[in-house]
C-alpha cells in the first residue's frame, strides 16, 4: 500500500521558511584506521553518533553525518565553515593538525590543516548569508 508524506511546507498563516531547501545529509571518506580518526575528529568538535570499529559516523553543525569508512588514507578534502575561526585554529594546533597561518580577507578569513592521515581540511569562517 502507497502512503504519501505529510505535506512539510508551512502552512499559509504560518511563518515562511527561508532557509535553503537542500543541506549535505551525508559525507563519505575513506580512511585507513576508523577509530584514530574518530577520535580525532570527536576531539576537534564533532558530535559522535556511532563507532563500529569498521566505520564510524560523526555529527556536524546542521545535521551533516561524516561517515569514515575503511580505504584509502589522505585523499579526502574537508570544507568546514566556523564562527569563531581563531579558537578552532587552536583547537586544531593542539589536536597536532598542523594549521597554516590565518589568511584574513574578504569575503573570508581561511586556513588549511591537516588530519592525522594527511587528509585537507579548508577552515573558513562562517559565510552563511540568512538562516541556516
Amino acid at each position: 500500500m502507497f502512503t504519501t508524506k505529510p505535506n512539510l511546507q508551512p502552512s499559509p498563516t504560518s511563518v515562511a521558511d527561508n532557509r535553503p531547501r537542500f543541506g549535505i545529509g551525508h559525507i563519505s571518506m575513506p580512511v585507513g584506521n576508523v577509530d584514530r580518526q574518530a577520535d580525532f575528529y570527536a576531539s576537534i568538535g564533532m558530535r559522535m553518533v556511532v563507532s563500529m570499529g569498521r566505520m564510524a559516523i560523526l555529527e556536524l553543525r546542521g545535521g551533516t553525518h561524516l561517515i569514515l569508512s575503511g580505504g584509502s588514507a589522505g585523499t579526502s578534502t574537508l570544507d568546514l565553515i566556523v564562527d569563531d575561526i581563531d579558537d578552532t585554529h587552536k583547537v586544531l594546533g593542539d589536536a597536532g593538525a598542523n594549521p597554516s597561518p590565518i589568511q584574513r580577507g574578504n569575503p573570508h578569513d581561511r586556513f588549511t590543516a591537516t588530519d592525522p592521515e594527511g587528509n585537507t581540511l579548508l577552515v573558513y569562517s562562517n559565510h552563511a548569508i540568512g538562516e541556516v
